[in-house]
């Protein structure tokens, strides 16, 4: 049925392509990979293991970092292939990955496309990050014999509405997979409602809080505020991936805040770099100066991040944080990156795809619900000016990411199980 519906909407489906490819250009890098010819990696040497890992975008591939890390640690000479869909994601792959491994795109979910890159790639293990499910994917992997892994797994309520709709599909899909590592009770419930078997199942938490080692130094904050040119004691409101309709309300907040605060500054890293020339007219148009990180002013007030890989660092200069996806029904982007570098975080109500860690960050003081321009600068302005809140959401920042490590090393191991279970079923055989 899956494969008919496929079939059915291929013309439709050739035409929105050939638009992303020349029109858009947002599979102009990306289509020979999506045509099945990821790069040749089934004549590695003998004894190689390759692990295949799929992370849609940035934040996918952001929350892998730290799996990778952990089973490298495990199973030293291990390879590595990361296919993203959009090519931001890849751009960023390419910065964590090593010489030896390799980047490239997932194939589209049709039949010919994906058996051509599972014969190119013959990985060892299949892992995907947090919601990345293909029907015909994983049922070609399975038939290939390869195990696959889903790591850092969570269904949304939105999600788990959709999926629901078409449990026949879904259903089809999720028992397929061999393990799938969930961030909470919630997630493995409703991937059990799916159609995922229990024994499949576990409970490990979200990779993201395992990134701590990525906080900054002061001497190293220091040298980056400079990098920046913002002038030393001028306090930093720094927006992090923002959507088409959020850096208004953002730049609003910022402009009552000037008021109480002149030498404030504004950073804005908008989730889709190429959006920084609109940005830009946005800034000039509300009477403010702007800057760009790849071509600086010496004064501005609002400063646009037009590269990528470099958000998670960014907090780090901030006073305090404001994560897009929030405002616009997007269901929210990485709210663990600002608490990682010990600063408070803002964030709209539109947390449906990050609503536990939402919770956390409500819970433990250091994250704070807002609607409006007008509640943005009010909450902005109470953590701003009070001297004493610094101190004790640095301190609160901490206890959460003691509290909540560790998903990345439980992750690790289910994966690096697989490997060594294969390796000793080859040795034997």
């Amino acid at each position: 049925m899956y494969n008919l519906l496929l079939v059915a909407i291929l013309p439709l489906a050739a035409v929105f392509y050939l638009w992303r490819i020349f029109v858009l250009r947002k599979a102009n890098r990306s289509w020979r990979c999506n045509l099945g010819c990821l790069p040749l990696l089934s004549r590695r040497p003998k004894g190689e293991p390759l692990i295949w890992l799929h992370a849609a975008s940035v934040g996918e591939v952001i929350a892998s970092v730290p799996v990778l890390e952990e089973v490298r640690q495990r199973v030293p000479g291990i390879r590595v292939l990361v296919t993203t869909i959009t090519q931001s994601g890849n751009a960023v792959a390419k910065k964590f990955i090593r010489p030896e491994d390799r980047a490239g795109y997932l194939p589209l979910d049709y039949p010919p496309f994906v058996l051509r890159a599972l014969d190119r790639v013959r990985p060892d293990v299949f892992v995907m990050v947090e919601s990345e499910i293909w029907p015909n994917f994983l049922f070609f992997a399975k038939k290939r014999r390869v195990p696959t892994v889903l790591i850092n797994g969570r269904v949304s309520e939105q999600s788990h509405r959709r999926a629901l709709k078409f449990r026949w599909l879904m259903s089809w899909a999720v028992s397929g997979i061999d393990r799938l590592c969930m961030q909470t009770d919630a997630d493995e419930k409703r991937i059990k409602a799916i159609g995922a078997k229990s024994g499949q199942v576990s409970v490990f938490g979200c990779t993201k809080f395992d990134g701590d080692d990525e906080r900054l130094s002061l001497e190293e904050t220091a040298h980056l505020k400079r990098d920046l040119g913002i002038p030393e004691g001028s306090r930093v409101f720094i927006a992090g991936s923002t959507n088409r309709g959020e850096e208004e309300p953002v730049l609003s907040a910022f402009l009552k805040l000037r008021h109480q605060i002149p030498d404030l500054r504004l950073i804005i890293a908008p989730r889709k770099i190429e959006r920084a020339d609109k940005i830009w007219a946005l800034i000039v148009g509300m009477g403010l100066t702007p800057s760009r990180r790849t071509c600086k002013k010496e004064e501005f007030d609002v400063l646009i991040i037009d590269t990528l890989g470099e958000l998670a660092r960014m907090y780090a200069v901030g006073d305090i944080a404001f994560v897009g996806g929030t405002l616009v029904k997007k269901g929210g982007h990485n709210l663990i990156q600002p608490i990682i570098q010990g600063k408070p975080v803002l964030f709209g109500p539109h947390t449906f795809k990050t609503s536990s860690v939402a919770e956390l960050l409500l819970s433990a003081g250091v994250g704070f619900r807002v609607k409006t321009a007008e509640a943005m600068a009010e909450q902005a302005s109470l953590l701003l000016l009070n001297t004493e809140a610094a101190a004790k959401t640095d301190a609160a920042c901490s206890r959460l990411i003691s509290e909540n490590k560790g998903a990345s090393a439980k992750c690790a191991g289910v994966i690096t199980e697989i490997l060594k279970a294969k390796e000793e079923r080859a040795s034997a055989a």
